[in-house]
């Protein structure tokens, strides 16, 4: 397909208004109106119904929106690619999640930059399923995830394990306990992160099936600052905790009885990206830290 036609399509089905999206496209009307046709034309259906006040989309359209916008988007990212390259030898696109960044990727992302100057990286953050297709869409030649797909054409790598820990503020009135035998939790004031499968199973057998957390987060960073103030407890990974247990500002409540699963980690890329240098680079500096990476 034509990347112009395809502009002035998204353009078009974003301001349902010829005259509109040819300013955006710093155009004449009829061009669009020609580029919007000749698009017809190869998909062989309407994308559009047309009367002299609206303009409508069709549920063509509407199929082919969302591949319009990646295909464009897509585009723009390998041009951006290619001209980061300048003045470098190699470049490294890696995503992960946030919580994986903050917890455990970002010394290593630090270590590698200074390792290698002369590689150009960038960093994409999102969900598992989000830093799956940044991988497909070829945005990324490294994810790490921790829900790992099933895919052709793509290594999967275990890579570590994260324990699931119980903390409280060391202030508050639970920090008195020993341990917290698992059946307890559901009389606890709850911080509840989702930690993915394996963690939901344990939670089913673990709490009563009619339990519905007082509050749910979804960022790490938001439950510890919560737990400092006192709101409740919470079920985190140990490596996103580290730091304020070392440092004394929240304190590890063990666990007893039926504990959760630890937390797997996995790094996923193209088998034919495996030996590319950049990406040779940063697994060794991961294996270097301890972490598996075959």
């Amino acid at each position: 397909m034509d990347f112009e036609q395809l502009r002035a399509f998204y353009t078009l089905a974003q301001t349902k208004n010829f005259t509109k999206a040819a300013e955006m496209l710093h155009l004449v009307q009829s061009t669009v109106t020609m580029r919007i046709k000749q698009l017809e034309e190869k998909v062989g259906k309407p994308l559009f119904i047309r009367d002299k006040r609206s303009v409508e989309i069709t549920q063509a359209g509407l199929t082919l929106l969302p591949y319009a916008e990646r295909i464009l988007k897509l585009s723009h990212e390998a041009l951006s690619e290619v001209a980061s390259l300048q003045p470098y030898e190699d470049y490294l696109s890696i995503g992960s999640l946030n919580a994986i960044w903050t917890s455990t990727l970002e010394p290593i992302l630090k270590e590698y930059h200074y390792r290698y100057p002369q590689i150009a990286i960038s960093t994409k953050t999102g969900h598992s399923s989000d830093v799956i297709q940044y991988l497909l869409d070829n945005v990324i030649q490294i994810g790490i995830v921790y829900v790992p797909p099933s895919l052709p054409n793509f290594e999967v790598i275990p890579t570590w394990d994260d324990e699931i820990v119980l903390v409280c503020c060391p202030h508050s009135s639970f920090a008195q306990s020993t341990h917290v035998d698992s059946r307890e939790l559901r009389n606890l004031p709850l911080l509840y992160m989702n930690w993915g499968p394996p963690f939901n199973e344990w939670i089913r057998q673990t709490l009563p099936r009619n339990y519905v957390p007082k509050l749910t987060v979804d960022k790490a960073e938001l439950a510890i600052d919560l737990i400092k103030e006192g709101l409740g407890v919470s079920l985190l990974t140990r490596s996103a905790v580290k730091s304020e247990l070392a440092a004394g500002t929240l304190k590890e409540l063990p666990i007893t009885g039926n504990k959760p699963p630890k937390r797997s980690a996995y790094i996923v890329l193209p088998k034919d990206k495996k030996n590319k240098p950049s990406v040779e680079k940063w697994l060794s500096l991961m294996s270097e830290l301890g972490y598996s990476t075959t």
